[in-house]
């Protein structure tokens, strides 16, 4: 019995030290699970989530909309000594252009849109806007800091978005009602040139969207031929077959049709919002043919 007593005597510090470090345990392994959490969150983040960092394609059209926004705060139309940065580019100086730039802008910078509609917008800003330097004259002393700018904001937008287009790796199948859209196309073609896209007063003829004064329907004109082309071949390709070109020419017809509306809207905004006498039809017959070109192409159902 003896034994016994010295064994149990012996062995009670070590009990007694055992019991004391397995509080331990639980605290380490709470610390671990902590640990665990932090790195779910984003590295440590906590409540702020993982941190979203855009592709460069997103990133590029976000800075080309910003300069475009931007670009509307200076001067398109230079006058007087102290010209700089003179009155915003969204007034009456721009005949609606840097309206437009400004609401492009603005549309970029606020929602992520498809590869198709990014492009066709840029496209169409770019288009009046370099329209715009060239009446105006690109070394002509007038011509303010703000066109530039937004030339630049809208090359940078365009860029962006064809990178998107390239990175993205499933692109929504797309289809089209193809009379729709090539009666869309047509009126956008007989706009540019055929009916008037203005005039200045009753005794001088009237300018087509063509006119080297005006130069507004060339883009349209353009976009129009591209999209009404790309269609008539559409109706020739074998569905099944080569559905991977038919996707790309519908791409390029909604990107067509997206753009003659930037382009044909700007006019027509500027004639509503300017107050203008006398309005032409070629823009209004324009903006309807984009509008039916655009709504002609849809993402396709699963049903």
């Amino acid at each position: 019995m003896s034994d016994d007593a010295s064994t149990t005597e012996a062995d009670q510090p070590m009990l007694e030290d055992t019991a004391a470090e397995e509080p331990e345990q639980p605290i380490a392994d709470s610390a671990h699970a902590a640990a665990d959490e932090g790195g779910d969150d984003g590295d440590g983040n906590g409540m702020l989530g993982p941190i979203e960092i855009p592709s460069a394609g997103r990133m590029l059209v976000g800075i080309g909309g910003a300069a475009m926004v931007l670009a509307t705060l200076f001067s398109w139309i230079e006058s007087g000594p102290d010209s700089f940065p003179n009155v915003s580019g969204i007034g009456t100086s721009t005949f609606g252009v840097g309206l437009t730039v400004f609401l492009v802008g603005l549309a970029l910078l606020v929602r992520a849109k498809s590869a198709a509609a990014t492009l066709g917008m840029s496209l169409g800003a770019f288009a009046i806007n370099l329209i715009f330097i060239l009446i105006v004259g690109a070394d002509a002393p007038s011509l303010g800091f703000g066109a530039w700018l937004g030339l630049a904001g809208c090359s940078v937008a365009v860029l962006g978005s064809l990178v998107s287009a390239y990175e993205q790796e499933e692109a929504p199948t797309l289809d089209v009602h193809p009379m729709a859209g090539a009666l869309g196309a047509v009126l956008a073609v007989v706009a540019s040139f055929w009916l008037d896209w203005t005039r200045s007063n009753y005794d001088i003829a009237p300018f087509s969207g063509v006119d080297t004064e005006l130069k507004f329907g060339i883009p349209v004109l353009i976009l129009g031929g591209i999209a009404l082309v790309l269609l008539v071949d559409l109706l020739t390709v074998p569905r099944m077959v080569m559905e991977g070109r038919r996707q790309v020419l519908l791409m390029i017809c909604q990107t067509a049709g997206i753009g003659i509306v930037v382009i044909a809207g700007s006019n027509v905004l500027a004639k509503m919002v300017l107050g203008h006498d006398y309005f032409g039809s070629a823009p209004i017959v324009a903006l309807v043919g984009g509008i039916m070109l655009t709504r002609s192409i849809r993402q396709a159902s699963n049903h």
